[in-house]
Protein backbone atom coordinates (compact mmCIF):
# COMPACT_ATOMS: atom_id res chain seq x y z
CA UNK A 1 0.00 0.00 0.00
CA UNK A 2 1.67 3.38 -0.97
CA UNK A 3 0.87 6.11 0.61
CA UNK A 4 -0.67 9.55 -0.30
CA UNK A 5 0.20 12.20 -1.92
CA UNK A 6 0.97 9.82 -4.89
CA UNK A 7 2.57 10.22 -8.24
CA UNK A 8 3.36 7.98 -10.72
CA UNK A 9 5.23 9.79 -14.03
CA UNK A 10 6.13 6.41 -15.79
CA UNK A 11 9.38 8.09 -16.54
CA UNK A 12 10.83 4.74 -14.98
CA UNK A 13 8.70 1.82 -16.03
CA UNK A 14 4.86 0.65 -15.80
CA UNK A 15 4.91 -0.37 -11.41
CA UNK A 16 5.67 -3.95 -10.74
CA UNK A 17 2.47 -3.05 -8.21
CA UNK A 18 0.43 -1.57 -11.40
CA UNK A 19 -1.07 -4.74 -12.96
CA UNK A 20 -2.40 -5.83 -16.36
CA UNK A 21 -5.64 -7.71 -16.75
CA UNK A 22 -5.13 -10.92 -18.24
CA UNK A 23 -8.29 -11.66 -19.45
CA UNK A 24 -8.53 -8.25 -21.96
CA UNK A 25 -7.65 -8.02 -25.09
CA UNK A 26 -4.17 -6.52 -25.18
CA UNK A 27 -1.77 -4.58 -22.44
CA UNK A 28 -0.95 -0.72 -21.92
CA UNK A 29 2.51 -0.14 -23.08
CA UNK A 30 4.79 1.93 -21.66
CA UNK A 31 6.40 4.38 -24.32
CA UNK A 32 9.04 7.56 -24.62
CA UNK A 33 8.35 10.02 -27.74
CA UNK A 34 5.52 9.39 -30.36
CA UNK A 35 4.32 5.93 -30.68
CA UNK A 36 6.48 3.16 -32.52
CA UNK A 37 3.57 3.07 -35.71
CA UNK A 38 2.24 5.27 -38.25
CA UNK A 39 -0.48 4.74 -40.64
CA UNK A 40 -0.32 6.84 -43.76
CA UNK A 41 2.01 8.85 -42.19
CA UNK A 42 -0.71 10.10 -39.67
CA UNK A 43 -0.17 10.38 -36.03
CA UNK A 44 -2.71 10.10 -33.17
CA UNK A 45 -0.47 9.71 -30.63
CA UNK A 46 1.50 12.23 -28.91
CA UNK A 47 4.62 12.95 -29.80
CA UNK A 48 6.31 13.18 -25.87
CA UNK A 49 4.84 12.84 -22.50
CA UNK A 50 3.52 15.99 -20.55
CA UNK A 51 6.48 17.20 -18.97
CA UNK A 52 9.23 16.73 -22.13
CA UNK A 53 11.10 13.56 -22.42
CA UNK A 54 10.21 11.28 -19.95
CA UNK A 55 7.24 8.32 -20.52
CA UNK A 56 3.69 7.86 -20.74
CA UNK A 57 1.51 4.69 -20.88
CA UNK A 58 -0.67 4.37 -23.97
CA UNK A 59 -2.85 2.11 -25.92
CA UNK A 60 -2.05 1.07 -29.61
CA UNK A 61 -5.49 1.26 -31.73
CA UNK A 62 -3.40 -0.03 -34.84
CA UNK A 63 -3.66 -3.78 -36.70
CA UNK A 64 -4.25 -6.33 -34.38
CA UNK A 65 -6.70 -4.65 -32.83
CA UNK A 66 -10.55 -4.40 -32.97
CA UNK A 67 -13.12 -2.44 -32.55
CA UNK A 68 -14.05 -2.96 -29.17
CA UNK A 69 -11.10 -4.54 -27.86
CA UNK A 70 -9.79 -3.23 -24.46
CA UNK A 71 -6.68 -2.80 -22.17
CA UNK A 72 -7.01 -2.54 -18.48
CA UNK A 73 -4.25 -1.69 -16.04
CA UNK A 74 -4.93 -1.17 -12.38
CA UNK A 75 -3.18 1.11 -10.13
CA UNK A 76 -1.18 -0.18 -7.29
CA UNK A 77 -3.36 0.11 -3.73
CA UNK A 78 -3.01 3.73 -2.07
CA UNK A 79 -3.74 5.14 0.99
CA UNK A 80 -5.39 8.26 1.32
CA UNK A 81 -6.00 8.63 5.02
CA UNK A 82 -3.44 11.78 5.00
CA UNK A 83 -5.81 13.62 2.87
CA UNK A 84 -8.95 15.65 4.10
CA UNK A 85 -10.01 16.01 0.52
CA UNK A 86 -8.35 13.77 -2.00
CA UNK A 87 -8.62 13.91 -5.67
CA UNK A 88 -7.20 12.23 -8.40
CA UNK A 89 -5.78 14.34 -11.28
CA UNK A 90 -4.21 12.95 -14.52
CA UNK A 91 -3.44 14.35 -17.97
CA UNK A 92 -4.44 12.19 -20.73
CA UNK A 93 -3.90 12.25 -24.85
CA UNK A 94 -7.08 11.21 -26.87
CA UNK A 95 -6.31 11.85 -30.15
CA UNK A 96 -7.92 10.47 -33.80
CA UNK A 97 -10.93 10.36 -35.62
CA UNK A 98 -11.30 6.68 -34.83
CA UNK A 99 -10.50 7.49 -30.88
CA UNK A 100 -12.60 5.10 -28.45
CA UNK A 101 -13.09 5.38 -24.62
CA UNK A 102 -11.28 5.75 -21.53
CA UNK A 103 -12.60 4.85 -18.25
CA UNK A 104 -11.40 5.24 -14.87
CA UNK A 105 -12.94 3.43 -11.90
CA UNK A 106 -12.29 3.38 -8.22
CA UNK A 107 -12.01 0.16 -6.31
CA UNK A 108 -13.23 0.80 -2.30
CA UNK A 109 -12.75 -2.39 -0.82
CA UNK A 110 -15.73 -3.53 -1.92
CA UNK A 111 -16.79 -2.53 -5.18
CA UNK A 112 -15.68 -0.44 -8.63
CA UNK A 113 -17.22 3.18 -9.51
CA UNK A 114 -16.67 4.71 -12.46
CA UNK A 115 -15.16 8.51 -12.06
CA UNK A 116 -14.28 9.37 -15.60
CA UNK A 117 -15.37 8.55 -19.02
CA UNK A 118 -14.55 10.03 -22.03
CA UNK A 119 -15.02 9.13 -26.16
CA UNK A 120 -14.38 10.41 -29.02
CA UNK A 121 -11.35 12.81 -30.35
CA UNK A 122 -9.99 15.55 -27.96
CA UNK A 123 -7.76 16.79 -30.17
CA UNK A 124 -3.75 16.78 -30.26
CA UNK A 125 -2.75 17.67 -26.92
CA UNK A 126 -2.43 16.68 -23.78
CA UNK A 127 -5.65 17.32 -21.30
CA UNK A 128 -5.62 17.42 -17.89
CA UNK A 129 -8.89 16.04 -16.14
CA UNK A 130 -9.17 16.40 -11.63
CA UNK A 131 -11.49 14.16 -10.39
CA UNK A 132 -12.86 14.51 -6.18
CA UNK A 133 -12.39 11.06 -4.74
CA UNK A 134 -15.50 10.13 -2.75
CA UNK A 135 -14.59 6.57 -1.05
CA UNK A 136 -15.54 4.89 2.09
CA UNK A 137 -12.43 3.29 2.43
CA UNK A 138 -8.83 4.53 3.05
CA UNK A 139 -6.88 2.45 0.94
CA UNK A 140 -8.52 2.55 -2.85
CA UNK A 141 -7.29 0.97 -6.32
CA UNK A 142 -7.81 2.54 -9.53
CA UNK A 143 -9.06 0.43 -12.93
CA UNK A 144 -8.39 2.44 -16.17
CA UNK A 145 -9.69 0.72 -19.21
CA UNK A 146 -8.83 2.16 -22.63
CA UNK A 147 -11.32 0.66 -25.31
CA UNK A 148 -10.79 0.56 -29.02
CA UNK A 149 -12.78 2.98 -31.33
CA UNK A 150 -13.88 2.65 -34.77
CA UNK A 151 -10.38 1.99 -36.70
CA UNK A 152 -6.75 2.29 -36.18
CA UNK A 153 -6.89 6.33 -35.73
CA UNK A 154 -6.99 6.46 -32.10
CA UNK A 155 -4.14 6.05 -29.54
CA UNK A 156 -4.64 6.89 -26.10
CA UNK A 157 -2.15 7.76 -23.57
CA UNK A 158 -2.29 8.58 -19.74
CA UNK A 159 0.71 10.52 -17.93
CA UNK A 160 1.40 12.09 -14.24
CA UNK A 161 -1.25 9.63 -12.68
CA UNK A 162 -1.59 11.57 -9.03
CA UNK A 163 -3.63 11.01 -5.96
CA UNK A 164 -3.28 14.48 -3.96
CA UNK A 165 -5.09 16.94 -1.85
CA UNK A 166 -7.57 19.01 -3.67
CA UNK A 167 -7.13 22.23 -4.15
CA UNK A 168 -9.16 24.89 -2.05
Amino acid sequence: ILSSPYIENFDISIPICWVQETTDEFDWTLNSGPPPTLQNGFQTGPFDDITGGGNYIYTEASNPRDQGDEAVIYSDSIDISSLTNPELNFYYHMYGADMGTLDVEVYDGASYSNIFTLSGDQGNQWLQESIPINSSSNNIIFKITGTIGDDWSGDMAIDNFEVREAPS
